[in-house]
């Protein structure tokens, strides 16, 4: 067993693991905390809750991804990415590099009274099932940011996941399944990063999380990003992306360009302060659409006053111009991705995010509209396996059309997770409430709400 310690030392796997050497050398130990896990800049801390479950709302998936875009809608499994959280490995090999294998299944069962979050006059209650089986495959051990503190993990790495969620209406004879599919491959050392990530996802209107008809459809997206530090506390970054977007009806298919650089300074060990650039041009499907061009120069700033609390904030202008007929003039806008998290005990974390973004309609057909979100989240362990969270979101939305959209929505949840042992496989049961409305100031008597009860259970075999 020393000799296997000692092997493990040498080929840079992580000292969390070795723990489990001792036992089996062929079993990893799954990840127990997010305490030796390090946070990229520009992203608000998860709690230790995310690790328990594969979805979570939206506001749990906001640390999901630190190569994500401001105006980016996060998605329903991006938290299980081997660089964007953590989940139970069941199956592992040591040796020059690690292999490790996570196996979940996901269930939930809800009530709905308004399925397909229709106006009152048509509106229909309904009961879901869905079933998501999770295949996740890791190579090495990925290193996901610069500006943190060495770590023994190994130089190469690349993972896969697959996710196919299954949905059936027990009220009648209705199945349909969407898919979710995650690639990535990545080279990091102490002083460079390189990351290529394709990603496949289909989001449904009737799935159980509670998020708005702006944010459903398929996505495509494929992106290659580079990172080298040419100082202890300088480094650059630049990154290319490639997005489509489908949805139903094809009256908004797009595609999407998008270029990014910007330079990270290390003020302090508690602060980090960037400048940065972003171009991005829009294609879509429908040529009376045109396409629209835009640019951003943004500031950032992380700031870690304590280990309990932290700001984190991308902030600057927007100039976009309009491709088509007829013309318009350009548009300048403020944009804005802005988080602050606070511990007040070992039990209880709460959040705050506030974001303001330009982004084309997929219900009006292609038009621009300018969100502002605003909303609290919070999550207070009871017992080491009793827990509960909260959220409540308001998004408004003001289309070019003239339309304003008022979305309040909210999230209530009370769970049970089991211990995070190697003999123990990982188990998490959760009971939620979710609202949601939308008022509209175009249409008169078109405002829709919905409300969702269920329960949600997740296992790791």
């Amino acid at each position: 067993m020393a000799q296997l310690a000692e092997r493990a030392e040498k080929t840079s796997l992580w000292p969390l693991l070795l723990p489990s050497l001792e036992k089996t050398p062929a079993v990893l130990q799954p990840v127990t905390s997010f305490s030796s896990t390090r946070y990229p800049e520009f992203v608000l801390q998860p709690s230790s809750a995310e690790a328990v479950a594969v979805t979570r709302s939206a506001s749990y998936r906001r640390s999901a991804n630190p190569d994500l875009d401001p105006a980016a809608q996060l998605r329903r499994w991006q938290t299980v990415a081997s660089s964007e959280g953590s989940q139970p490995y069941v199956w592992g090999v040591t040796g020059d590099v690690a292999a490790r294998v996570s196996l979940g299944l996901q269930s939930a069962l809800f009530f709905t009274d308004n399925i397909y979050f229709q106006t009152s006059d048509r509106e229909r209650e309904e009961t879901m099932f869905e079933i998501s089986p999770v295949i996740k495959f890791d190579l090495g051990d990925p290193q996901a940011w610069l500006n943190s503190a060495p770590t023994k993990q190994s130089e190469y790495h690349a993972s896969l996941l697959y996710v196919p969620t299954f949905y059936y209406h027990l009220g009648e004879e209705v199945d349909d399944y969407a898919q979710h599919f995650l690639g990535e491959v990545g080279r990091a050392n102490e002083v460079s990063r390189v990351l290529l990530r394709l990603e496949y996802d289909e989001r449904l209107l009737i799935s159980s999380e509670n998020t708005s008809p702006e944010e459903n459809y398929t996505l495509l997206d494929a992106s290659a990003l580079i990172e080298r530090r040419f100082a202890t506390r300088f480094t650059l970054r630049g990154k290319l992306g490639y997005k489509h977007v489908e949805v139903l009806p094809a009256t908004a298919n797009r595609s999407h360009l998008q270029g990014e650089a910007g330079a990270v300074f290390e003020i302090s060990p508690k602060t980090k302060m960037g400048l940065g650039t972003e171009m991005g041009h829009i294609i879509f499907e429908q040529d009376v659409l045109g396409t629209q061009d835009y640019q951003q120069a943004f500031a950032t700033l992380d700031w870690r006053p304590s280990p309990k609390t932290g700001f984190s904030t991308r902030t600057g202008l927007e100039w976009r111009q309009f491709n088509r007929l007829p013309t318009r003039p350009m548009k300048t806008s403020l944009v804005t991705q802005t988080g602050f998290f606070w511990q007040p005990s070992d039990k209880t974390r709460l959040n705050l995010s506030l974001r303001v973004a330009n982004q084309p309609s997929v219900l009006a057909q292609g038009s621009l509209f300018r969100e502002i979100r605003f909303g609290p989240d919070f999550t207070h362990d009871f017992t080491p396996h009793f827990y509960s969270t909260g959220e409540l979101l308001m998004a408004r939305r003001r289309y070019d059309t003239g339309r304003l959209d008022w979305e309040p929505m909210g999230r209530l949840a009370v769970g049970w997770r089991e211990d995070n042992d190697i003999a123990h496989k990982r188990l998490n049961i959760e009971v939620f409430l979710q609202w949601h409305r939308r008022e509209r100031s175009d249409l008169p008597n078109s405002d829709v709400q919905r409300t969702q009860i269920g329960m949600q259970v997740t296992k790791f075999f």
